[in-house]
């Protein structure tokens, strides 16, 4: 097998995800979810998809965030009542 340079393995590569999007979008899958797990599939997708794959984007990080601010005041509610627990120990 010959070794193909960087141009090649790169056009080798597009058409391969470029397929792969077609093949997605014939069977009726989700593409986006596709692109989105697969971040070199975005090019391959439509003006819709595109808008589509920002939005779940754009959810996925503002749940992430929650999620985030949900275990930080969790923690900061652990830490609270356990120094109320110590105090209310130590004032007994």
């Amino acid at each position: 097998m010959s070794k193909l340079n960087a141009e090649e393995r790169k056009a080798r590569d597009n058409d391969r995800f470029s397929k792969r999007v077609d093949e997605r979008r014939v069977k009726g899958e989700d593409v986006v979810a596709y692109a989105l797990a697969n971040e070199k599939a975005f090019k391959f997708l439509t003006k819709d998809e595109k808008y589509s794959l920002k939005q779940r984007q754009a959810a996925l990080v503002e749940e992430v965030s929650i999620k985030k601010q949900q275990q930080t005041e969790l923690k900061n509610q652990q830490e609270l009542d356990k120094v109320q627990a110590e105090f209310t120990d130590t004032a007994q």
